[in-house]
């Protein structure tokens, strides 16, 4: 398999892949796609989650959910070898729409639309993507050739 990344950006093989295999991630992320979905368009949430004291509030459920499937998706990414900048941002964007749309078609299962859990699910997206690029960031300063001294 030919790394055809190197060839779309000046950055784009300085990043090391994750060691986990990326068919592996890319099945892991679409089976959480899937509960992710089930979850948001349950009829009663409440009985997924529980309510009452020490439950998290709705936007930080938001937050945590789409953290994960940043996490996940970015970690796809890197696992393919298509960390580029371009890349990444197309991700975010694609995240973002899917939030959208997520929120957006609750209401046909009984949900609420709420702007707000869409900017939080933004921020877990965000989240997660930046966690993956800490990863990639501190393995490539691990893999760097120190000087001698």
């Amino acid at each position: 398999m030919t790394d055809r990344a190197t060839s779309t950006g000046a950055d784009a093989g300085a990043q090391p892949p994750l060691p986990l295999p990326p068919r592996l991630l890319s099945l892991a992320t679409a089976a959480y796609v899937c509960v992710l979905l089930y979850a948001t368009h349950h009829p009663r949430p409440q009985e997924l989650i529980g309510e009452g004291p020490g439950t998290p509030s709705d936007k930080t459920l938001h937050v945590a959910a789409y953290a994960v499937l940043g996490l996940l998706a970015a970690a796809t990414l890197a696992a393919w070898r298509r960390w580029t900048l371009p890349h990444v941002l197309g991700l975010m964007a694609g995240l973002a729409v899917f939030g959208a749309v997520d929120e957006a078609t609750q209401p046909l299962f009984g949900r609420f639309a709420d702007l707000f859990d869409w900017f939080a699910d933004c921020r877990g997206v965000v989240a997660g993507v930046l966690a993956v690029a800490a990863v990639l960031a501190a393995a490539r300063r691990k893999a760097e050739p120190r000087p001698v001294q």
